[in-house]
């Protein structure tokens, strides 16, 4: 069989379930790279729409989550029990660093608002560092990047409220705040 004969393979769209990004100016008002400003879109929409309840995670980090359309793209959904929701939001939708947890999409339905924000795999609350010491340069790693993100928030959201369980760790190696919202409550 001649390898030219094959139909070629189909081509699809990825999915993305990151962050939207809007431009802020116009191509021609600006010589530099155009500013982006972070959109937020609110779906008036039951979040079980979209995504699988997998387990519930210990108290006060949420629940754990997979996108219905793409099994592997895990998520933490919480629902906040603020009293005033939009000015939550418009806080929320200002935080944009890279030591703090993604939104990726925000839920209000049944007057409920439920915040899915992006898996962040172990807490340094966790870790067992009897077990395994960590050498002084992870350490030091961990350290600047909480202090990173604590100034940042600190200059962004001057009322959060961080717990050592806000310190979370990705597989990858990232080092990021999350859990920066009330207590939830999402059972699927």
């Amino acid at each position: 069989m001649d390898p030219q004969s094959r139909l070629p393979l189909r081509k699809v769209k990825p999915f993305y379930f990151g962050r939207a990004q809007a431009i802020t100016s116009t191509p021609a008002a600006t010589t530099g790279p155009p500013k982006m400003r972070r959109l937020l879109r609110i779906d008036f929409k039951s979040p079980k729409d979209d995504y699988t309840f997998v387990q519930e995670l210990r108290s006060n980090q949420g629940a754990l989550v997979c996108h219905r359309k793409n099994r592997l793209h895990l998520a933490v959904i919480r629902e906040s029990f603020s009293p005033t929701p939009l000015q939550m939001l418009e806080m929320l939708v200002q935080v944009q660093h890279p030591n703090i947890a993604d939104i990726l999409d925000v839920y209000f339905h049944d007057v409920n608002l439920c915040i899915v924000r992006e898996h962040l795999d172990v807490s340094l609350f966790d870790l067992e560092f009897k077990r395994l010491v960590p050498e002084e340069w992870e350490v030091a790693t961990i350290i600047a990047e909480v202090i990173k993100a604590m100034t940042y928030l600190l200059d962004t959201l001057p009322t959060c409220e961080l717990h050592i369980d806000s310190v979370r760790l990705s597989l990858q190696g990232d080092v990021k705040l999350g859990m920066l919202l009330q207590p939830y409550d999402y059972r699927g």
